[in-house]
């Protein structure tokens, strides 16, 4: 009884260009090799009647799409969309006198919220940690004169 066979690839190997090209085709079905992959009347594909791309053929449209994960790659450290969140707060907190610790949200946020505390604008170069600084902590550098 013959078969259509069914194709995968069994053996790579790398072109001119140092591609990565198949270079034997099995069959699933009996394990016959081939050196071209089995192509059958009743799917014709214009791609399978030529060898260089050509405009419009879909199975050589396919061949120069390059799949991207974008901002959920893992080796990013955070999406552009964080990145510039966080500078614009930098932005708005440096309109404001304060100077954060860092450019992240929470050096950020601790220093908006110790401004609040002493009532004037927190300067990480000269004060002490933003997190250190309570009410009562507050207090006393207005005493001193430190805020």
């Amino acid at each position: 009884m013959t078969h259509k066979h069914i194709s995968k690839v069994t053996q790579w190997g790398v072109n001119d260009k140092y591609d990565s090209i198949p270079t034997q085709y099995g069959c699933t079905e009996c394990g016959e090799t081939f050196d071209k992959a089995p192509v059958y009347d009743e799917t014709p594909s214009d791609h399978n009647q030529h060898d260089t791309y050509i405009d419009g053929c879909f199975g050589c449209k396919v061949l120069t799409l390059e799949l991207n994960t974008g901002d959920a790659n893992g080796r990013r450290t955070m999406s552009q969309k964080k990145w510039d969140a966080e500078l614009s707060a930098y932005r708005d907190a440096r309109s404001q006198g304060i100077q954060p610790a860092g450019t992240t949200m929470k050096a950020i946020a601790e220093a908006k919220e110790a401004s609040d505390k002493l009532g004037t604008a927190f300067d990480a170069g000269a004060m002490p940690a933003a997190e250190k600084i309570t009410k009562k902590t507050a207090k006393v550098m207005k005493e001193v004169g430190v805020a």
